[in-house]
């Protein structure tokens, strides 16, 4: 029997959960996986200002924790906590990049002017070859434009794959490293501004209806600051 002593000893990170609170929310991968950015009214539907202005939205959702560095500042205050009913589909399943792949394919012959994919509403690049595989993809599939956020810092090994591929599609890949201050192209959680020199973001202010109609995240290289969720 462990004592209340021994127990002391065991490391509060042991007792965190390792994956998503809502089990029965991980779905199989699917050829529907790419959601219209309409149905969800944070990002909205089509782009209407700065760049990649008339392009679709379309977002991604993995299962938040089982897919995020174990380092993350807001691992045990998870924007996932909140969102019981969202599909988060399964990376572990062997179908899961063929069939995102099959996705992005036919995406990029409908939209011809480009389309932009939202990553990771939940979950976070589970590993290089993840990365490796949108850098892949960036190249096969010309229309395709991708923003979001990440919990790696920018000097870990997916880290630094993730920095490397903002380099090199400037215009294409725009990902966001979260609680780093010693990065210009960051995203922090909280209300001072004037800390991270960045400006509180304008959809959670009510400044403006979406993302789509921000653009921000994408177009400036200036970091932003939301609200805790």
């Amino acid at each position: 029997m462990m004592t209340s002593s021994a127990a002391n000893l065991i490391p509060v990170k042991n007792l965190r959960p390792p994956t998503t609170r809502y089990r029965k929310g991980v779905k199989a991968p699917s050829l529907s996986m790419l959601k219209p950015g309409k149905q969800n009214k944070k990002l909205g539907n089509k782009v209407s200002v700065k760049m990649w202005k008339g392009m679709t939205m379309y977002s991604l959702t993995l299962e938040e924790r089982a897919t995020c560095p174990t380092d993350c500042e807001q691992w045990d205050n998870c924007y996932g906590d909140n969102m019981p009913f969202a599909h988060r589909f399964d990376h572990t399943n062997p179908n899961f990049i063929s069939y995102l792949e099959v996705q992005l394919r036919a995406l990029n012959e409908k939209h011809k002017d480009g389309f932009v994919v939202r990553l990771h509403v939940l979950g976070d690049f589970y590993d290089t070859n993840y990365v490796d595989q949108w850098r892949h993809w960036l190249d096969q599939y010309p229309n395709l434009h991708v923003f979001g956020y990440t919990h790696h810092n920018h000097r870990s090994p997916i880290g630094w794959w993730i920095n490397q591929t903002n380099r090199i599609y400037p215009t294409r890949f725009r990902i966001r490293f979260s609680d780093e201050f010693n990065t210009h192209f960051s995203a922090h959680v909280g209300t001072d501004t004037a800390l991270s020199g960045g400006i509180m973001c304008p959809e959670q202010t009510g400044k403006t209806d979406s993302c789509a109609s921000c653009g921000y995240c994408w177009s400036s290289d200036q970091p932003v600051v939301f609200l805790e969720h």
